[in-house]
């Protein structure tokens, strides 16, 4: 098991050949890698000796980011990847100018409360992160929407 502080951090751009396994691990989690080409969304890979070992991504609307794809495949879980690599984006956010970081989720609550992000009511997130297709359909209209400063 790798731990987290064996991964290259921060993470790279995310490469050509690197999309189609990214779009596949999401898709097997069941959540939405629909959009992941569009212009706006920033793919990060998260290198183990050259193995991807996680996958985060992050759009950008002001001071506000929205953070999203993270994931990191099964075989390498339980070794605090996931904490490093959201540490890492929202470090990544704050030095683009971002002092708050939005999410949807429909399976990591409970996980992303623990990483301080909290539950927020969804007419109350800006309108910028409401209209991403991440929250106008890619996401169920049930799923939470979670805040985090970023200060």
């Amino acid at each position: 098991m790798t731990s987290s502080a064996a991964i290259a951090l921060p993470g790279e751009p995310l490469s050509a050949e690197d999309r189609p396994v990214l779009a596949k691990l999401l898709d097997a989690e069941g959540l939405p890698s629909g959009d992941l080409g569009e212009p706006g969304v920033r793919l990060f890979a998260y290198r183990d000796k050259g193995e991807v070992v996680a996958y985060a991504g992050l759009e950008l609307y002001g001071a506000d980011a929205l953070l999203r794809s993270v994931v990191v495949p099964p075989t390498r879980r339980r070794a605090g990847l996931g904490r490093a690599v959201v540490a890492a984006t929202l470090a990544e956010a704050r030095e683009l100018g971002a002092t708050r970081a939005f999410l949807l989720t429909t399976t990591a609550k409970a996980y992303f409360e623990r990483l301080g992000f909290a539950a927020i009511d969804r007419a109350s997130a800006p309108a910028a992160i409401l209209s991403t297709r991440q929250a106008a359909g890619l996401c169920p209209s049930s799923a939470p929407v979670m805040a985090k400063a970023l200060a």
